[in-house]
């Protein structure tokens, strides 16, 4: 079996050498064998900055290994995505010796401190010796809009973008036309976690196009393609189009709520197409039900 802590660089995810992209693989707990995400560290004039700390502090020791020559005359900082477990329970590895500002959305701060984040934690501490160092910390330096790192050589714009979750931020560099999207944006579809998130999801995926990026990676999914972003609007579009059909002849019943993908005819199979590579196809058919259920759920109370 391969090993339950891989991280991986991923060079050619970068056209740029101050750009390190890593991947994480997870082996260990069935339901999420072998899945991948990506985090990434930016090396500017004056900064090293860490975006997403992965699952747990041994994932940021290594991606710190491959830049330690680059920490001399440099400032570190940490970006949190969002709060979800893939991205931000390798937060502790920056205490101790290891201290450095860990910046996030003012949501991501009240979700990490949160009973349903440490019972989450509990669990999973249960099931995997991988978490078994992870205590959560949540961020030291919370925004509610933007917070932007001006260095001489690089702009790093962090954004909010709620839609997967109401803490999500995105972090644009104007100067390479370089999104990292984080779980905003997802291959083969993108996740909203609850129906208060579907109004947010509609409007970054928006925002996001209007930036015109050249290149976009995002967390899951291997991709680097800006047309991933339209893509996802456009698969948000048709699940809100064939609910409103389905609201125009009637009022679902509350079963029909259980299988939303079916009342409105949008199969996953549907959904992937073509799609080339290996597709998780358990996860992500459970997450697009889930996403025409928020959807179906949020247009009907905007009756």
């Amino acid at each position: 079996m391969p090993s339950s802590n891989e991280i991986i660089p991923v060079p050619d995810m970068s056209t740029d050498e101050r750009i390190h992209v890593f991947r994480r693989i997870f082996y260990g707990l069935k339901e999420f064998e072998g899945m991948e995400v990506d985090a990434y560290i930016v090396i500017t004039d004056r900064h090293v900055v860490v975006l997403d700390t992965l699952l747990c502090p041994e994932d940021v020791s290594a991606m710190m290994k491959s830049v330690n020559g680059e920490l001399r005359g440099r400032s570190l900082l940490c970006i949190d995505s969002h709060a979800d477990w893939d991205h931000a329970w390798g937060n502790c590895y920056f205490t101790g010796e290891n201290v450095a500002p860990i910046i996030a959305h003012e949501h991501c701060l009240t979700r990490l401190q949160s009973a349903e984040a440490h019972l989450e934690l509990l669990d999973f501490q249960q099931r995997s010796a991988t978490f078994k160092n992870v205590f959560l910390l949540p961020p030291t330096i919370i925004f509610k809009q933007s917070f932007t790192i001006h260095d001489s050589n690089l702009t790093i714009e962090v954004m909010h973008a709620p839609g997967h979750h109401l803490d999500q931020i995105v972090a644009w560099m104007p100067e390479l036309r370089l999104l990292l999207a984080f779980d905003a944006v997802e291959k083969p579809l993108p996740i909203i976690e609850g129906v208060d998130c579907v109004p947010h999801m509609f409007a970054t995926l928006e925002h996001l196009i209007a930036l015109q990026p050249l290149r976009v990676l995002c967390s899951h999914g291997k991709t680097t393609s800006p047309d991933t972003v339209k893509q996802n609007l456009a698969y948000i579009r048709e699940i809100e189009r064939r609910c409103k059909s389905v609201l125009q002849k009637r009022q679902p019943g509350e079963l029909e709520l259980v299988h939303v993908s079916e009342l409105i005819n949008y199969s996953f199979d549907e959904v992937v197409g073509e799609t080339t590579g290996t597709i998780d196809r358990t996860f992500y058919t459970r997450a697009h039900e889930n996403n025409c259920q928020n959807i179906l759920k949020w247009l009907i109370s905007q009756v």
